[in-house]
């Protein structure tokens, strides 16, 4: 035992320990993020098992999450929900999780928003990133219309307004994920964004929408000079009777998007690829498969 311990390094300037019992640190991820917004080296902070209903701002950089147990963060909030002047609070501020950091490490954590299906509450965030060098490891991310979000977003909507985010505090010349051994839901453009991300061996269920309505998996707003998203070693599954669902459609026009060495299940509709109602999107996109089957 002593020798372990003498090999065992200490990388963390600080931990923490969340949970609902009295030995621990903090009741809330929220406030164990923002106990340690002055700290100049790495956090480590442990989540005991527990349903955790918070929607939750990570700025800092260099947190490790690490989920013991069952860790689930639930948040509702969705794009057609009213604030206080009775607007619609739109899709980028409903996230259950919002990440604004650098060099953030997530463990055996679930994220969901339980808002429901988009048709009835519009789109409804799980995570939205615009964050670099952030990994998940073992997590899941659970939703429907809009899933994960990977910044960064184009500049303006498609009808030329500015979008309404969360205080965007640092803006990374890169925007890199990785997502290993993770589960991921949803049922329409529930992976977009502008991002760069590799999703390895990961399982990508599709949802069942009314009417089993058309579903698409992602909706890529790479700009010209990024790589999009990349899906290496995956499962493509789906609830039962759904159909019709495609690998993904274009959000801006030079997305990209690839599937290699994937198991692709039959939902995945004959197409493949969906270019939104823009044939021009067929010339400036880029979408691979590569050795699925």
């Amino acid at each position: 035992m002593e020798n372990i311990l003498k090999e065992t390094p200490l990388n963390f300037l600080k931990s923490l320990v969340v949970g609902r019992n009295p030995i621990c640190d903090f009741s809330s991820i929220q406030e164990a993020l923002d106990s340690c917004r002055d700290a100049n080296g790495p956090v480590k902070i442990t989540v005991l098992s527990g349903m955790y209903y918070e929607n939750i701002s990570l700025y800092q950089s260099n947190i490790t999450l690490i989920g013991i147990g069952f860790v689930r963060i639930i948040g509702n909030r969705y794009a057609l929900q009213k604030d206080e002047l009775l607007r619609e609070i739109g899709t980028f501020q409903t996230a259950t999780l919002f990440i604004n950091g650098e060099n953030i490490s997530l463990e055996n954590i679930e994220i969901s928003n339980v808002a429901g299906p988009g048709e009835k509450v519009g789109q409804a965030i799980a995570l939205y990133s615009e964050g670099n060098n952030v990994t998940f490891k073992n997590c899941s991310f659970r939703g429907h219309q809009d899933t994960i979000c990977l910044g960064p977003l184009p500049e303006v909507q498609k009808n030329g307004q500015p979008f309404s985010t969360p205080e965007i505090r640092t803006i990374f010349a890169e925007n890199k994920n990785h997502f290993i051994r993770c589960f991921i839901e949803g049922t329409v453009d529930f992976i977009f964004g502008g991002g760069e991300a590799v999703f390895q061996e990961c399982e990508i269920k599709s949802l069942k929408r009314p009417n089993n309505k058309e579903g698409y998996i992602t909706a890529a707003s790479t700009s010209r000079h990024k790589k999009g998203f990349y899906f290496y070693q995956c499962c493509l599954t789906a609830e039962a009777d759904v159909t019709n669902v495609f690998l993904g459609r274009p959000w801006r026009p030079y997305a990209k998007t690839k599937f290699a060495n994937c198991m692709v299940g039959s939902h995945i509709h004959p197409d493949r690829w969906d270019d939104w109602g823009n044939k021009a999107n067929r010339k400036t996109v880029t979408y691979k498969e590569i050795n699925n089957r």
